[in-house]
């Protein structure tokens, strides 16, 4: 024992025998008293060593009377330091009553709990708020015990400060409301793989996710293994199980599991492999994640930046990437590849507007998809020109009927009218695999067979013969060369699935952005290209990522934190599918005319950044060298590229946000001075250890029991706290510890949260 706590037990002994022999004497017969009665003239006895033991006593010390009001007899310099009065003052301001000095809200509870424990014997142990002399309020601990007889009681009691403690705790508590609401907003199944004794054991919310309970066999053949996986997800997850048994330390796969409506779920598995002190690889634990939602927004967006956004059909680079893989393969079969253009369109467009247009070329798209199989590729490969790649033909003769029945579909598609419509279209017509056996080489000539087409008066087709479009050919004839109003777009979709393709791939979601920005910038001849990202109140945007074409000032720097109150009303601007176009800023209110003004804008297209139904921001693109009206297929281009940012950028935010409290919360609990863990409810098993408790015990970790982990047993302690003990002992540290639990989630496990106290000084200063 160190000389300090021998000092310190040897101080309480001696005050209490010292106590002990003052009340003896006043209670003496008369003439039998030594030294006189009064307690004060036996502490003038007091040797100067002793008087210094009593005085180094942590806390404070007091002797009072059990006389309802607890009047103070004596105390040491600790007790008046501790709450800063004088002697006078407790006289002059409690006239020397305890009582009085004890928090007004504690007081009852402490008659109460001063009662009750003297039914049990002549010791107490409470815990209140007593008044300091600045007006604060101190959280105590007191160990007292009472003297006397039927003439005079008095207690003699010790106090520790405990308000550290206290307000520890008290941010302990906020703490670990924070982390349980967290913890309850994570659907994650947790799982935990032993590899010694091929067993897997899986979080209870496993039945809720998939509506039965989760099985595993390891003896079982890989096929009824992983019955619940889809088909094409087996192998993959065969090959996770390997790698972490064989010591990967960390695997990813994403696989579809089928839950019990026989509805396949998207789902991530991450797993992490546990080591053993010789660097053997001993379990693997994870978490199982829903991603059935984000892999279908995926899909969905793959899908849009394949698609021509007014017509539905594939688009160019989808057209060329669909035929060109299918004829890698060398079919066997016969193949057509069709080249088609709407004769006259221009006329159309410019005789009755382009909305007219676009809704001609919507309704001949419908009706191509009509005479063509699923299994078929049809695109919009320009402004009025399509494609359609036919595989397994019979023969090159149903391919030409299929031609005429394209010419017919064209010719009769809206009659019955009210306003006469009439169109017509040219055709030309490869065949596979005698005119080419790739794509560009089967493009080719049916796009030369369309000029022969064209040639000769259009509304016809034509199929593609060597010896009479040789010459063609030799002179470098490409019907695509002709302009056409949205031929500068027709690799829009290339734009789209490379941008896809970055933010997909890329472990650095902004730097993958400002990538982006320079891309669709130079792509569109912007001057200028940014994000802007909101405050989580709303009231504020940041410009987080910019790109300026050459010669453009940078406006980055001076848009940060910048208050949305000055240009009120600028979400609203977002009303036509989340897109705010202006080809003049001069038309908007004078705030949002002058924040344009200042960065020298002349003309904008922004779309809207949105989290749910929460404007959380928005992507620009600006025009600083005059005005400039932007067309319906460059709005729609620039719209799904915006949405494709936005969806892996928001992603990326709130996981730096997830994680950012996590850390922050494990900081929190690590500093705490206090034992803290959880455990399973149901079987005792640790959830959770703080750094303290691992500390204390570095061999426990999360999947023991509690009994196993702290105090060698098998089965659970008879003082388990659960079971109402409030002070533990525990003898393989030699801790006594005040113990605290209260039910809770765990993450979705039913759990208690345990926090323990180290009141060992405290026990010894008892003579526990």
């Amino acid at each position: 024992m160190a000389a300090e706590e021998r000092k310190q037990r040897q101080a309480g002994a001696f005050w209490e025998q010292t106590a002990a022999q003052a009340l003896a004497e006043q209670q003496a017969p008369e003439g039998e008293l030594q030294g006189g009665t009064d307690v004060q003239r036996m502490l003038k006895k007091l040797s100067r060593e002793e008087e210094a033991i009593l005085n180094l006593i942590p806390g404070g010390v007091m002797q009072c009377r059990n006389d309802g009001r607890y009047t103070i007899v004596e105390m040491n310099e600790g007790f008046l330091g501790m709450f800063g009065f004088t002697k006078e003052e407790l006289v002059e301001q409690f006239q020397n009553q305890f009582l009085a000095m004890i928090h007004p809200a504690d007081r009852q509870n402490f008659l109460m709990e001063v009662d009750r424990q003297l039914n049990r014997g002549d010791r107490l142990s409470l815990s209140y708020r007593i008044l300091c002399r600045d007006g604060s309020y101190k959280w105590t601990a007191s160990s007292a015990k009472l003297f006397g007889n039927e003439r005079e009681e008095r207690f003699f009691c010790i106090f520790l400060d405990l308000t550290e403690v206290r307000d520890a705790q008290e941010k302990l508590r906020l703490s670990l409301e924070h982390l349980e609401i967290i913890m309850n907003q994570s659907s994650d199944i947790i799982f935990e793989w032993d590899f010694a004794a091929d067993t897997i054991a899986y979080s209870p919310n496993w039945l809720e996710k998939f509506g039965y309970p989760p099985h595993y066999d390891g003896s079982l053949p890989k096929e009824e293994l992983f019955c619940h996986f889809h088909p094409e997800d087996v192998e993959p997850m065969a090959e996770l199980m390997r790698e972490a048994k064989k010591g990967v330390a960390n695997a990813v796969v994403d696989v579809r599991i089928r839950n019990a409506k026989d509805q396949y779920i998207w789902c991530r598995i991450r797993a992490a492999t546990q080591y053993s002190a010789e660097q053997r690889p001993l379990r693997a634990v994870g978490t199982i994640s829903d991603i059935d939602e984000e892999k279908r927004l995926v899909e969905d967006l793959r899908r849009r930046a394949e698609l021509d956004a007014l017509t539905g059909l594939y688009n160019h680079a989808e057209t060329e990437r669909r035929a060109g893989l299918y004829l890698e393969g060398r079919p066997e079969t016969i193949c057509a590849m069709f080249i088609i253009d709407v004769d006259n369109f221009k006329q159309v467009n410019d005789g009755q507007g382009h909305l007219f247009g676009d809704a001609v070329l919507a309704e001949l798209a419908a009706g191509m998809k009509k005479l063509t199989r699923k299994s078929d590729v049809i695109g919009r490969i320009g402004g009025d020109e399509f494609a359609i790649f036919l595989k397994d033909v019979p023969t090159a003769q149903a391919a030409e009927e299929k031609a005429l029945k394209l010419l017919d579909l064209f010719q009769h598609l809206f009659q019955g009218e009210k306003q006469p419509v009439e169109v017509t279209c040219s055709i030309g017509l490869a065949v596979y695999p005698w005119d080419g056996r790739d794509y560009q080489a089967l493009y080719h000539c049916a796009d030369l067979a369309l000029y022969q087409a064209k040639s000769q008066g259009k509304n016809q087709y034509a199929r593609f013969d060597e010896k009479r479009m040789g010459a063609m050919d030799r002179i470098g004839y490409s019907s695509l060369g002709a302009a056409i109003d949205s031929d500068q777009n027709t690799n829009g979709g290339n734009l789209v699935n490379y941008v896809f393709q970055i933010l997909y791939d890329t472990a650095d979601i902004d730097a993958a952005v400002d990538a982006i920005l320079e891309i669709v910038g130079r792509r569109f001849d912007v001057s200028r290209a940014y994000v802007f990202e909101n405050s989580a109140s709303g009231e504020y945007t940041d410009n987080t990522h910019e790109w300026c074409n050459e010669g453009i000032l940078p406006q980055k720097a001076l848009l940060q934190h910048y208050p949305y109150e000055k240009v009120q009303g600028y979400e609203e601007l977002f009303r036509d599918n989340a897109v705010f176009y202006c080809r003049d800023v001069h038309s908007l209110t004078p705030a949002q005319t002058a924040l344009f003004e200042s960065q020298g804008i002349c003309s904008t297209l922004q779309c809207a950044l949105y989290h749910g139904k929460r404007f959380c921001g928005f992507i620009g693109f600006d025009e600083c060298t005059g005005l400039r009206m932007w067309n319906k297929e460059e709005i729609g281009m620039l719209s799904l590229v915006a949405q494709l940012v936005t969806t892996f950028l928001l992603k990326k935010r709130e996981a730096d946000r997830n994680e950012q409290i996590m850390v922050q919360l494990n900081t929190i609990l690590d500093m705490q001075d206090a034992y803290i863990y959880a455990i399973r409810k149901e079987n005792y098993e640790l959830l959770y250890l703080n750094q303290k408790t691992l500390q204390l015990d570095p061999g426990a970790r999360v999947g023991m029991t509690c009994h196993r982990a702290f105090f060698g047993r098998e089965l659970p302690c008879e003082t388990c706290p659960l079971r109402g003990a409030t002070e533990v002992y525990n003898p393989q540290y030699g801790v006594w510890a005040r113990v605290r639990y209260s039910a809770m989630k765990w993450g979705d496990s039913d759990a208690y949260l345990i926090n323990c106290a180290d009141i060992t000084e405290y026990k010894r200063l008892q003579g526990s």
